[in-house]
């Protein structure tokens, strides 16, 4: 049976808005199932389980540093797309000289990175936008980097690399990370899972094919270290945890259990990839 989630991912994300998610719900769900009918209910609990949570998405300093260390020049100009609570924008902000313009659609992440960057003294080198990463509003070659941490498959990564690109100036460069396939004969029950959750999820050659499709270099990739995904499944286990009791229930709590535990049986096959690239 051809099921919705094996549409491409921007004709996934239209469909999701037709179903009556506005853009920002569909964008958080990400590649979680979930029951179209009940959809207020599934974010809902979807967003109380992830309220205290730090971490958005696997990822740690030292790996967002190893990348910022690979760039062939010093950035004047960046953009984070998907900034959520803003790790990463901290980060950069403190170990560059540039401008950030951090953009995320959930204003609440955002006005807990302002309360970051203003204790750190940094608010005064970084821009907060509230838009959309589909309809960016910004003019073409205004940025000479392009940061996103676990956030272009919201869109589809091909589309992303396509959609951005403009943005960048002559020689400017791009950071991403994306959930990759490790392995190229994966377990059924993982292959099962990420079909019908991520099903435009490849491994790193094939994701290394499609940038150099959409025009750009690259300059290096690595694996995401082990400790980025406990950084972010651990605290996200607990939570889950936590909230089961009082929401037994709850759909959302239902398909983050399966995630965690998919993650905990198969950590060798999946994981995150960081692509540094160049225009």
């Amino acid at each position: 049976m051809y099921r919705i989630t094996e549409l491409p991912p921007n004709a996934y994300l239209d469909w999701l808005q037709q179903q009556g998610f506005d853009e920002k719900q569909a964008l958080h769900l990400k590649w979680l199932s979930k029951d179209m009918n009940e959809h207020d209910d599934y974010m809902a609990d979807f967003m109380t389980v992830f309220q205290t949570i730090e971490r958005w998405g696997p990822g740690t300093d030292a790996d967002s540093l190893k990348a910022l260390a690979l760039l062939p020049t010093t950035p004047q100009n960046i953009i984070d797309i998907g900034c959520g609570k803003g790790f990463s924008t901290s980060l950069l902000a403190q170990h560059t000289t540039a401008h950030i313009t951090a953009v995320d659609n959930e204003q609440n992440a955002l006005d807990e990175l302002a309360d970051r960057l203003t204790k750190l003294q940094l608010d005064t080198r970084v821009t907060l936008s509230c838009s959309s990463m589909t309809e960016l509003p910004f003019t073409e070659e205004c940025f000479d980097l392009i940061w996103s941490e676990g956030s272009a498959y919201i869109m589809g990564v091909e589309q992303a690399l396509q959609q951005w690109r403009p943005l960048l100036k002559r020689k400017g460069c791009m950071v991403f990370s994306d959930l990759v396939w490790l392995t190229n004969t994966p377990s059924p029950e993982a292959d099962e899972f990420w079909q019908q959750e991520y099903p435009d999820m490849k491994t790193v050659e094939k994701r290394l094919a499609q940038i150099q499709q959409a025009g750009f270099e690259v300059i290096d990739h690595f694996k995401l270290s082990e400790q980025a995904g406990f950084d972010y499944y651990n605290p996200l286990k607990e939570r889950v945890i936590a909230l089961k009791p009082s929401m037994p229930e709850s759909l959302a709590i239902a398909d983050l259990e399966r995630e965690i535990a998919i993650y905990e049986r198969y950590p060798t096959e999946f994981g995150y990839h960081m692509f540094v690239l160049q225009k």
